[in-house]
């Protein structure tokens, strides 16, 4: 039995076609995955190296807080406020959608209100 050139170059044609199509971006990654972040608030200052935490536009963050002592916070920019005590640590979790620079700052320590002068830490969010 005789084979035709198009008998031949077919099968090896679709071969080639099949495995050269690039696999989507996020192929076998986890769409829920959530970066989580611990914070541990100790004398009124958080017990980082560095004062900001740097993520990317998009990703989901979870945000785990400890504190010595009762302290209401804020997140600016994305408007989340949240309470944090030596009981009752707290997660927060968001999708970092809005890239820039913003302030954690504290809404009172010990029960106390007012805003604090300063920001305890930033989150800085870098576009995607």
């Amino acid at each position: 039995m005789k084979t035709s050139r198009y008998s031949l170059w077919c099968p090896m044609f679709a071969t080639l076609l099949l495995f050269s199509v690039p696999a989507p971006a996020n192929a076998g990654a986890d769409e829920t995955s959530i970066r989580t972040i611990e914070l541990v608030i100790s004398e009124r200052m958080v017990q980082l190296e560095e004062n900001s935490i740097r993520v990317t536009q998009g990703e989901t963050i979870d945000l785990a807080w400890k504190s010595d002592e009762p302290v209401k916070l804020h997140l600016h920019g994305y408007d989340i406020e949240f309470e944090v005590s030596p009981e009752a640590p707290t997660s927060v979790t968001f999708e970092a959608h809005a890239t820039g620079r913003f302030p954690i700052t504290s809404h009172g320590f010990g029960g106390e209100h007012g805003h604090g002068d300063e920001a305890l830490l930033y989150l800085e969010v870098y576009p995607d």
